[in-house]
This record gives structure tokens, C-alpha cells and sequence, in this order.
């Protein structure tokens, strides 16, 4: 149904109330602008309005990053995540993806599901490197989500980095502050790798929150620049964080 983003979600709205859970999946994440009002103001509102006496109803919106020109490959994920009603899913792997549908599935309210069309097949797991964390400690805390996870796992892998905290965000919203102050109580130091626009993204939020609870910690933030996606391809590949720039800013820290 091109075209008709938002007739899509409001027919989803009306399917939960019949007792289904719709999957929505609107393409691509330019999309979800023409669908922005039935999601945030008819889809996230539902459970708000119900009565008490009536079950939560579960709704899941799919949507894929694809960069490809001035008005395809756009991130709305932090407007999604601000919007109360709503959770927020990037998953980084395949199999991440499978294991987060199936959570989105069995979770009361709207779950927008995004996920990176560049993301490699093969599932490169939190594999325990030596001096990864949860087993060992390090010297880093690296937060990273969707595309740029794989990304930073392989500067790390490649260069035979290990003593790293690397903590896969697959959910934006709610986030789990409280494993990453873990970390950073430990490694005093936070990077935060994200392949959305970096000015009012997860990264501010995440160090915000951490300064929030009086942890001392040095930050530094990677992600795309407040610009329009470019129609050529190389503009288009410097969007997002390259794995050179990635590795410079890890040694940029100089404790590794």
C-alpha cells in the first residue's frame, strides 16, 4: 500500500482492538514521517485510553535504514524514543533481530522497529576477546547500536583491541542506563559510536544521564553530522562514522 503509511497504522490500531498483533512493516524509515501522527498520536495514546478491564494491546511498526539519497536513509529513532507510549528497537545482528521481534511480540504497547539494511549477514556476536567485558576489566566502555556495532566490533577485532567494554544498545528506548553506568564506574571513559545524527541523539542522552548520577568520566561522541543525505555515494559514506575514525577516536583516549 504505497503511499498510504498512515492509513497502514491506524488499520493496525483498529486490528489490536479485535484482539490481534499487527506487524507493520512501513519499508523504509523515510516513511514513518508520512505515519508520524497515527503513530504518535493514535497508536501510542491506545493504552493510555482503554479502561482498565481491557488487556494491553501489543503493536509492532518495521521500518529499514537505507541510505540512498537527500530524502531516503533518514533516522527518526530519537524522535520515536522521546514519545511516551512508544519503545525503540535497532537490532545489529540477524539473529539480534529474531530475539528482539520475538520480546516486541509479547511487549503491551507500540514497539518501531528499525533495522540497518547494511548490516552484514553473518551475526558477528559479543564474542568474550580477551579483556572484554563482562570478563575481564577494561580500560573503555564503546556504546554502539544497529550498523555501527558491527562496525566498531571489527576495528576492535581487526586491531587486536581487547581491553573494551562493548555494550550492543539494541533498545533506545527504554534504556538500560544502569549497565552502562556499570561499565563506566569501572573504565572511567565512554565513546559513544552512533549511526544517527549525533546533536540530540542516544549519545547525549546516555551522558547526560551518567553525569545525572555523579559519575566522573571522560566522553567523546561519534555519529553523522546535522546535514541532508547526499545523492552521491561518496557523500553519502561520510554519514556515518568510518571504522578509521572509530579506531582514532578508541586511541585518541591513550590509555590503549
Amino acid at each position: 500500500m504505497p503511499i498510504a503509511e498512515d492509513v497502514i497504522v491506524n488499520f493496525a490500531v483498529g486490528a489490536s482492538l479485535l484482539g490481534v498483533k499487527p506487524v507493520v512493516n512501513l519499508i523504509t524509515s523515510d516513511f514513518t514521517y508520512r505515519a508520524f501522527d497515527s503513530i504518535a498520536n493514535t497508536a501510542a495514546k491506545l493504552n493510555f485510553v482503554l479502561p482498565d478491564t481491557e488487556p494491553r494491546r501489543t503493536i509492532v511498526i518495521q521500518a529499514e535504514f537505507l541510505l540512498a539519497g537527500p530524502t531516503t536513509g533518514q533516522r527518526p529513532e530519537m524522535l520515536f524514543a522521546r514519545i511516551p507510549g512508544l519503545s525503540v528497537m535497532v537490532p545489529s545482528t540477524p539473529k539480534s533481530a529474531y530475539d528482539l521481534m520475538r520480546q516486541a511480540l509479547t511487549r503491551p504497547g507500540v514497539t518501531i522497529f528499525f533495522e540497518d539494511r547494511e548490516i552484514r549477514d553473518q551475526d558477528l556476536l559479543l564474542t568474550p576477546r580477551p579483556g572484554a567485558w563482562p570478563y575481564a576489566p577494561a580500560q573503555l566502555t564503546v556504546i554502539a547500536y544497529g550498523l555501527m556495532r558491527q562496525e566498531v566490533q571489527l576495528v576492535l577485532d581487526q586491531a587486536g583491541i581487547g581491553n573494551v567494554h562493548l555494550i550492543d544498545l539494541n533498545t533506545l528506548y527504554p534504556l538500560d542506563i544502569d549497565l552502562i553506568a556499570t561499565s563506566v564506574k569501572v573504565t572511567r571513559q565512554i565513546l559513544v559510536v552512533e549511526p544517527d545524527i549525533w546533536f540530540g541523539g542516544i549519545g547525549a542522552e546516555i551522558i547526560a544521564q551518567l553525569h545525572e548520577q555523579g559519575i566522573q568520566f571522560t566522553a567523546k561522541r561519534l555519529g553523522a553530522p546535522r546535514e541532508v543525505i547526499p545523492a552521491s555515494r561518496e557523500g553519502q559514506a561520510r554519514m556515518l562514522p568510518t571504522q578509521e575514525q572509530i579506531l582514532e577516536a578508541i586511541r585518541g583516549f591513550g590509555t590503549l
